[in-house]
């Protein structure tokens, strides 16, 4: 799938609307994690809401995902 600025995009969903697209914008990785909306004629379309990562921003959130799975983990046992 081509994305605005006619490159490649590759997109993995998450649910029913929202999905991960990594992309290049002005020649720059994106990685857009956002909820999406069909549109009155059946087009599915991105929406605002969602955020936009920098490839160097997508490496410090991996870097940090076991803090952040141990902080969830955490989380979810104290809803018990």
């Amino acid at each position: 799938m081509a994305s605005a600025s006619g490159e490649d995009e590759k997109k993995f969903q998450l649910s029913n609307n929202r999905f991960v697209t990594v992309s290049q914008f002005r020649h720059k990785t994106r990685i857009d994690i956002r909820e999406y909306y069909v549109t009155d004629d059946g087009v599915r379309k991105p929406g605002k809401k969602g955020i936009s990562l920098s490839l160097q921003e997508w490496k410090k959130l991996k870097e940090q995902m076991d803090e952040i799975e141990k902080a969830i983990v955490k989380c979810d046992s104290d809803s018990d």
